[in-house]
């Protein structure tokens, strides 16, 4: 990585925080060039606008959420564990991991208008892409019977919740993976 892509990530990193703290309308370019350590005039050489920076976050952040389908419905149950223990070890080892998450999650509830914003927002429709999955993993009899979007609910909200909980207490320990599992796995008796 050469010196400008360094400094690209650290005025991205950056941003990241800053629209964590104060949100999209609370952020200025000023308040992240001054974060950073740099002048407006360098920050501006990289990105053009606020809309700009936030944009770059949103793509980072579609990329991280994005989904292997057919491999998915192959084993349902063995990738949503899979998925799982990779989201853990990026908690535990990348906090910018963390911070992504509350970051996607806060996009979601501000209103920009901006087309391509919004069409990037719902190609990552997490639900709507786990839906299937929960519902082959039923049809095998791996997943508990109800409702797949429940269950879809269930488990990313806790996800969600613990990598919120991470990012806001940062040694908070991580709960075991089964016990994730355990909310949608069938168990017999």
């Amino acid at each position: 990585m050469d010196k400008g892509d360094k400094r690209k990530k650290q005025l991205l990193q950056v941003a990241l925080d800053v629209f964590i703290e104060k949100g999209y309308y609370g952020t200025s370019t000023r308040e992240i060039a001054r974060r950073a350590g740099v002048s407006s005039g360098l920050l501006f050489h990289y990105f053009s606008n606020k809309e700009s920076i936030y944009l770059e976050l949103i793509r980072i952040g579609v990329e991280e959420m994005k989904i292997d389908i057919e491999i998915a419905m192959e084993a349902p149950y063995e990738y949503l564990f899979q998925t799982i223990k990779n989201v853990f070890e990026q908690l535990e080892s990348n906090p910018s991991f963390g911070k992504m998450f509350v970051f996607m999650d806060n996009v979601q509830y501000t209103a920009v208008n901006d087309k391509e914003i919004e069409l990037l927002l719902k190609s990552i429709d997490i639900c709507r892409q786990w839906i299937p999955i929960i519902l082959e993993g039923q049809r095998r009899g791996e997943f508990r019977a109800g409702h797949s979007h429940s269950l879809c609910v269930a488990i990313l909200g806790a996800i969600q919740g613990i990598a919120q909980e991470k990012v806001r207490v940062p040694n908070t320990p991580l709960p075991k993976i089964d016990w994730l599992m355990d909310m949608i796995v069938k168990h017999t008796k």
